[in-house]
């Protein structure tokens, strides 16, 4: 009888499987991966692995904050300065508590144009317009706003390279729009 239960403990210490799995490594900001060249930016992102997390590296760098290894779950963050021109490419490593490494590369796009505001139809009673149009960026549009005299109201719309919008306010309003890099343009209301 007492031979089962050690059996039982042989077969169950033989099916459990070693951690080698690499850590899985996630950003979380810039969102969609594009920024504007010579600007600083806060690069923002993840690790996991169910071991714990030791470490992560950008570029041979450690990035992971001392009180955060050896957690489960692990946000890292780190200044970047984007080069006025070229490819960007972030090589993120990360260790777990068992020496498995993972590695992602990460593309980053240089934005240098800012987005552009099109009016497809204007149409005006006394003081007030209502206009039509589209903003379009070929990395993304981030927000899109009104401003009236000194104020800014943010404009309810989605995000993507393509966003439709309708908007009434008084005439010489500005519209001002913001892509995911961060460039801005605007275009004053007839």
């Amino acid at each position: 009888m007492r031979w089962r239960p050690l059996l039982f403990l042989f077969l169950l210490s033989a099916c459990a499987r070693p951690d080698t799995a690499p850590p899985e490594l996630g950003l979380v900001a810039p969102q969609g991966g594009g920024i504007a060249p010579g600007r600083d930016l806060l690069v923002e992102g993840y690790a996991f692995d169910p071991s714990g997390v030791a470490g992560v590296r950008v570029g041979g760098q450690e990035v992971l904050p001392e009180g955060e290894k050896g957690k489960k779950l692990v946000r890292f963050r780190f200044r970047l300065r984007a080069p006025a021109s070229g490819q960007v490419e972030l090589r993120l490593e990360a260790e777990d508590a068992r020496g498995n490494r993972g590695e992602r590369r990460v593309p980053l796009v240089l934005d240098a144009s800012p987005p552009r505001i099109l009016a497809e139809r204007v149409e005006g009673e006394g003081g007030q317009v209502r206009v039509y149009g589209w903003v379009e960026d070929n990395v993304g549009v981030e927000r899109v706003s009104l401003q009236v005299g000194g104020r800014f109201t943010a404009l309810s719309l989605p995000k993507g390279p393509r966003v439709p919008f309708v908007v009434e306010a008084p005439r010489g309003a500005v519209l001002v729009a913001v892509d995911a890099a961060g460039n801005r343009s605007s275009r004053r209301l007839p």
